[in-house]
């Protein structure tokens, strides 16, 4: 009797937790897409901020002015970037909107390397376009745990060491599977290309969860990309001037994401909840 009794307990807090999983995300969902949160986290900037975003939407409007490919290709490749600014802006305050404007911007993006045959950059942006759904579950956890008070945005974690250990391990071992498929695949620029999977689910796995350390992967990625876009450019590739464009102020955005996040505070947290002291 006792038995059955603790099986039906068992049951009862696994349906619970279940329940409060859906709860946390449903939550996060409907702050993610309400249009007043999108609006008041896309406009409650500081002018530094503000000075950001239109040097990085106007050099995308100009080079798609400049490249004057006004055809579907281009015009995604337009919407692609200035998403994707928008996105990343608000990745730099932590705000979880960013997903709303990162799911959108990852699925044209997709649409842009298949179109250009990248083997590993449609594997990211797949990895990615699913990334942002799930982010903002996590997300939606970390500002409900926050003991401080804080519930508008997601505050930075320090990684320990070991974490970071089994990242690395795990990124190597990944790109060279992806470079493998690549080949197989008879992809485009397979040994850059191939970096981008498995630094972009490390950046983006860090991101999900919080941690800092997430802007080396992404500068990482940005450089590689640069690289890549200029040698799609050169090969007249569809939509390739804007995406090289939108790389390179990625890359600006980058650094300046990194120095938001490593400068958030005069504590952050440990992913055991200890404070420390920031570097």
């Amino acid at each position: 009797m006792d038995l059955t009794r603790d099986r039906i307990a068992d049951v009862n807090t696994q349906a619970a937790s279940k329940q409060s999983k859906a709860k946390i995300f449903i939550d996060g969902l409907k702050y993610a897409l309400n249009p007043r949160n999108i609006l008041s986290e896309l406009t409650d900037w500081k002018p530094g901020e503000w000075a950001l975003l239109a040097v990085l939407v106007g050099v995308q409007a100009a080079a798609f002015i400049v490249s004057a490919d006004y055809s579907a290709n281009g015009w995604i490749g337009l919407v692609t970037g200035v998403f994707t600014i928008f996105s990343l802006v608000l990745v730099n305050k932590g705000r979880l909107t960013n997903y709303v404007w990162g799911f959108i911007a990852c699925a044209a993006w997709l649409v842009i390397s298949i179109q250009n045959w990248l083997i590993g950059d449609i594997f990211s942006q797949s990895f990615y376009v699913v990334m942002n759904v799930v982010g903002v579950y996590f997300w939606q956890k970390q500002i409900n745990q926050q003991a401080d008070g804080v519930d508008d945005h997601v505050e930075a974690r320090k990684m320990e060491a070991w974490r970071a250990v089994i990242a690395f391990i795990g990124t190597i071992v990944l790109y060279f599977v992806v470079v493998a498929i690549s080949m197989k695949s008879e992809g485009n620029q397979v040994w850059l290309d191939g970096a981008l999977l498995p630094l972009g689910i490390a950046g983006q796995t860090l991101m999900t969860f919080g941690y800092r350390s997430q802007w080396a992967a992404w500068i990482a990625v940005d450089v590689i990309n640069v690289i890549i876009w200029g040698n799609q450019l050169a090969a007249g590739g569809p939509a390739a001037l804007s995406m090289l464009v939108l790389q390179v102020a990625m890359l600006a955005n980058a650094l300046y994401g990194t120095w938001c996040w490593f400068h958030s505070g005069e504590e952050i947290k440990t992913a055991d909840g200890a404070d420390v002291e920031a570097e």
